[in-house]
């Protein structure tokens, strides 16, 4: 069983060689990434790995000739996700030519997981879901909770995860209150901040597409079998370099979706702090401090239900993730 991972990244530096060690440690054949307008030295940092191969950007001319991609060519200039997904497919069909059997498109900062309880390998997963007659694998994600302003290899140094954005008891929910500096008024939010569709792995001889960066649907229409199996870790905003890096790529974005649904809530606003002026690199430090961060007692309240905070949870918010640990310590030096 060949399994490979497809990664778009943009100024990735700090978290590329951490993943590709990763995901080569658990036994996947290969990894593809693309650079995407990268301006960092993300590229030197992996070009000693062999079973790496490193692109561009598909160009949208490579597949201009391909109608039932013309969502993802025609706005390849402007949405990265655009992009990403033109290089997603252009991998799978390198897979095709290599004999690889699944592909995982993921983000730099994501990580696959078999299990929770981490015993299962590789093999054994796509075993399972070959088994199961599966044609795609849709991965739940798993956030990382950020507990230092700044982690030098936080792949290996993190082991904290949320396991999901909403519970089923009312008095399970957690939130957190963000401040909004411009209309000086807090927001009430959950304390999950990133994605929740997650991500997939693609049986590689199957007619195959992305349909966005989440899902996936086949070339001619027909009904594909989607399996719920496995996890993403997901370093979303992970520490306060990350938070600056990632909403400064936003500002050269549209402020759409490639949906066309309009970018708003919290990642408009992020966008527009980060990149205002008027706001100094102290005051952006101490806002992702007093809001992002999880210091002792946000970290207590994951523990408790919102009753006083002593009563135990129902279903646990959070849950310790060793693996990547493991074996970034294990290939440490490796090539």
């Amino acid at each position: 069983m060949q399994v490979a991972v497809v990664i778009t990244v943009k100024n990735e530096a700090r978290l590329l060689r951490q993943n590709v060690l990763y995901h080569l440690g658990l036994g996947m054949a290969k990894v593809f990434v693309y650079l995407d307008h990268t301006t960092d030295n993300g590229a030197q940092t992996i070009q000693d790995i062999a079973a790496v191969e490193i692109n561009n950007s598909v160009a949208a001319e490579t597949y201009r000739n391909r109608p039932y991609l013309e969502k993802f060519w025609d706005n390849a200039e402007a949405h990265h996700t655009a992009r990403q997904c033109l290089n997603t497919f252009d991998a799978l069909q390198k897979c095709k030519t290599e004999n690889i059997d699944w592909l995982l498109s993921l983000d730099a900062d994501e990580l696959f997981l078999s299990s929770k309880d981490q015993t299962l390998t590789l093999h054994e997963f796509f075993k399972i879901v070959n088994n199961r007659g599966a044609d795609i694998v849709t991965l739940k994600p798993l956030e990382v909770v950020a507990r230092k302003m700044v982690y030098q290899n936080v792949m290996k140094e993190e082991t904290l995860f949320k396991t999901q954005k909403n519970f089923k008891s009312k008095f399970d929910q957690i939130y957190n209150n963000i401040y909004d500096p411009y209309q000086k008024e807090y927001r009430r939010v959950p304390y999950w901040l990133g994605h929740t569709m997650g991500k997939s792995a693609i049986k590689v001889t199957d007619n195959i597409i992305p349909n966005n960066v989440h899902r996936y649907t086949s070339i001619n229409g027909e009904p594909l079998h989607i399996v719920d199996f496995g996890y993403v870790l997901h370093y979303h905003i992970y520490d306060f370099e990350d938070f600056i890096k990632k909403y400064q790529n936003f500002k050269e974005r549209p402020d759409t979706f490639l949906s066309g649904n309009k970018i708003e809530g919290l990642k408009s606003l992020w966008i527009k702090l980060v990149n205002d002026s008027s706001y100094s690199k102290d005051y952006l430090k101490a806002y992702f401090k007093n809001n992002l961060l999880f210091n002792t007692v946000k970290l207590k309240q994951l523990h408790k239900t919102r009753v006083f905070n002593i009563f135990k949870r129902r279903e646990p918010a959070i849950i310790t993730i060793n693996l990547p640990k493991q074996i970034l310590t294990a290939s440490k030096n490796k090539k």
